[in-house]
């Protein structure tokens, strides 16, 4: 059981088990590039498959970049990633997951929790971690948030109690608030630079997570072709930059403690609790 202090079990930093943030990016989810969008924003003519072929198709960049399947012009690209944000309640054992994506008609945004997730009640150990078959069996149920098993990286944050109702409320507050529509003034959905891996980053934020890391990350651009000799130049500075959350997670697994999960929700066996709050 739980010690009554951190005083009382130096291993533990908080009264009862810590609270827990763990965001999380399935860098192999397809994510579709509204390749029209991207052409109506650029004065010129260009080749719109081929540019799409061409920016993201990259075996090299990690994780690698490659599309998976077609809509028309659009592509579904494999490697930059969907996120989202898990949590652990430390005093009660409560799980939550939540994210932000494309799941309504009209593509404005929509947040939302997952219920499966919620269903998973963790048991913490006499240090006050989450015991291994707990921490597994949330590990399992998050490869299922968006389809049949996938794996996803992320990182475990140690966090104090009281962090989990900050976050769940502000991810409430946010669903509100995007659930108005643009009425409601929040900012409509962008693969550029208003998408999941920003809001996960914004719940973890509000809890004291440092996610500096993560901007760092190297962005992709959009790589045009088409046009003509006269427009060829022009056309390279109208290039739109996206960034790439399985990029940003991995920068971000510099300065937290990496949380890997393969598809049948085995959790990496290098995985090692963090010992101090907000730390590595």
């Amino acid at each position: 059981m739980p010690q009554d202090s951190a005083a009382d079990n130096p291993e533990n930093p908080c009264p009862v088990a810590c609270d827990v943030a763990i965001p999380i990016v399935y860098w192999q989810q397809p994510i579709k590039i509204p390749a029209d969008q991207v052409a109506a924003s650029i004065p010129f003519d260009i080749d719109v498959r081929a540019s799409m072929e061409a920016t993201f198709t990259n075996s090299n960049s990690s994780p690698p970049i490659s599309i998976a399947r077609w809509s028309g012009n659009s592509p579904y690209v494999s490697g930059l990633g969907h996120a989202g944000i898990a949590m652990i309640n430390g005093r009660t054992g409560a799980a939550a997951y939540w994210e932000y994506g494309r799941y309504d008609r009209a593509q404005f945004g929509e947040v939302r929790h997952v219920p499966s997730v919620a269903s998973v009640t963790l048991t913490f150990d006499e240090v006050g971690n989450p015991e291994r078959g707990a921490l597994e069996q949330l590990a399992r149920v998050l490869t299922t948030t968006n389809g049949p098993g996938q794996l996803y990286e992320g990182v475990y944050i140690k966090l104090s109690n009281g962090s989990f109702d900050r976050m769940v409320e502000f991810a409430e507050n946010r669903m509100a608030l995007v659930a108005r529509g643009p009425s409601g003034g929040a900012e409509v959905y962008s693969v550029e630079s208003n998408h999941c891996f920003t809001f996960a980053m914004e719940v973890a934020a509000i809890a004291g997570v440092r996610t500096s890391a993560a901007r760092s990350a190297p962005t992709l651009e959009v790589e045009l072709l088409g046009g003509n000799m006269a427009t060829r130049a022009l056309i390279r500075g109208f290039a739109p930059d996206f960034e790439v959350p399985g990029r940003q997670m991995r920068a971000l697994q510099q300065s937290y403690r990496a949380f890997n999960v393969s598809s049948d929700g085995t959790i990496d066996s290098d995985f090692q609790f963090p010992a101090a709050l907000n730390s590595r």
